[in-house]
């Protein structure tokens, strides 16, 4: 067991227009390898780093919190990070270069490694496509390890695993990267398992056993099957992305009979990381985001692509023009890694997961601007009290948080001029504020 108590370094997001896509930035040049939002509080967003490292937003995404799952530390990427559904104090963390499963209960202020290989032999999680919650009961969790490929449950949260299934037909070779649950509850049993060097799984007994579709995600016997997801909104529907570096590969693809039978349905030869699909009323929204695989063929396409379709896949929007910047390591890398979509004061939002940050952009679901080029607010902590100065005849709203992100203080301020709010209530520890109106944003950690 380890925990840790977090680094309170706060990133600000630079949120001046960067493209005519309106994409902003929202974590500046930092590697981001999972994103999610907390399904209960479209506020609080989470985002996987290198060497053990995350960040944590309780503000939708204005403002980050540097903190780590134990001990920073390593070459590791923090791929898997996910929030519990119905107790989103609960979140789990695996990675590349990770050794399993880590826990926390408290939001990610502490963690406990829950799942390991007994062995000390290197449990590798490839994404937050690895974990699925069961749709009826999310405290029964299931995870599927890289190699060897075995599929572990948790009964209780994540407390406690047990080996539940594997893919037996594999070859030394194969490193399973995805798993879906049907979230049909009469058809929960259904399962659906991909990944590298495998053919498109199947199980319908709840994961226990596995029968090959012989789909293999293109015509090329090795492919990548990198995400799956159930459609929210078609029953039977379900989308399979591949990570591909040979033609005659890669590609969305899909199927409507509960994953027996596929067939591709956009983006041949284009080698696809990242694939989110939300239900709308026009159906699934989809997104996917593309990556590079080292020393793949020049004639596949894959870095530096997003794309949406608002409509299941009939019509496609190039969300693509993104501005790739360094890293902190001083690289280009456009590979992407996921997407979260939040909606706090104002527009929906969408977030992308990418090598050298996570941008953001409203100009996807609505053509509202959102912009602070102008500075119309400010905010400054006065040790028992806050001080707001505003600059406009705008309502300016006052929200406080605790570091968990639990709301404090939610207040209206009226009119131009320097306001100032009384905290001498709270305890002695770091809060986070936030101060908005119809034009601008501002954020500040404070400590008493």
């Amino acid at each position: 067991m380890f925990k840790t108590i977090p680094m309170l370094t706060l990133l600000m997001a630079m949120w001046m227009p960067l493209t005519a896509q309106e994409w902003y930035l929202a974590v500046p040049q930092r590697a981001v390898f999972s994103i999610a939002t907390n399904p209960l509080n479209p506020k609080s967003m989470v985002a996987g780093n290198y060497s053990r490292g995350f960040l944590s937003s309780i503000d939708g995404g204005s403002t980050w919190m540097e903190l780590s799952i134990g001990d920073l530390g390593g070459t590791s990427q923090i791929t898997a990070l996910v929030y519990h559904p119905k107790d989103t104090t609960i979140l789990l963390a695996g990675g590349i270069g990770f050794s399993g499963v880590d826990r926390s209960t408290d939001g990610g202020i502490t963690w406990e490694n829950v799942l390991s290989d007994p062995t000390g032999i290197r449990f590798e999680i490839a994404s937050s496509g690895s974990i699925a919650f069961h749709p009826t009961n999310p405290d029964e969790i299931y995870v599927v390890r890289g190699t060897p490929p075995n599929i572990y449950r948790s009964e209780d949260a994540g407390q406690t695993w047990e080996e539940h299934g594997t893919i037996a037909d594999l070859d030394a070779s194969a490193r399973l990267r995805a798993i879906a649950i049907c979230p049909e509850p009469d058809s929960s049993k259904i399962m659906i398992a991909a990944g590298r060097r495998t053919a498109i799984h199947r199980s319908v007994d709840g994961g226990k056993t596995w029968t090959s579709t012989k789909y293999t995600l293109g015509t090329h016997p090795f492919p990548d099957g990198s995400q799956i997801r159930w459609s929210p909104t078609v029953r039977g529907r379900v989308y399979a992305a591949s990570l591909v570096g040979n033609v005659g590969n890669g590609g969305l693809h899909y199927s409507d009979d509960y994953g027996l039978t596929w067939q591709l349905m956009k983006f041949r030869d284009t080698s696809i990381n990242a694939l989110e699909v939300r239900g709308t009323n026009n159906g699934d929204e989809i997104f996917i985001g593309g990556a590079q695989i080292l020393g793949g063929s020049a004639q596949v396409w894959g870095d530096s692509i997003i794309y949406r379709s608002p409509d299941g896949g009939n019509t496609w929007q190039d969300l693509s023009d993104v501005p790739w910047l360094e890293n902190e390591l001083g690289e280009v890398v456009a590979n992407v890694w996921g997407f979260a979509v939040t909606q706090t004061e104002g527009p929906a939002e969408v977030f992308v997961a990418t090598e050298v940050g996570a941008y953001r952009s409203n100009s996807v679901t609505s053509v509202r601007e959102l912009s602070s080029t102008d500075n119309l607010l400010a905010l400054r902590s006065m040790g028992s009290s806050l001080a707001v100065k505003s600059e406009s005849d705008e309502t300016v709203t006052l929200v406080l948080y605790s570091i968990e992100g639990r709301e404090l203080l939610h207040t209206s301020l009226n009119g131009r001029g320097l306001h100032s709010v009384d905290i001498s209530q709270l305890r002695t520890g770091a809060y986070l504020a936030t101060v908005y109106s119809a034009t601008s944003r501002a954020s500040s950690l404070i400590v008493r």
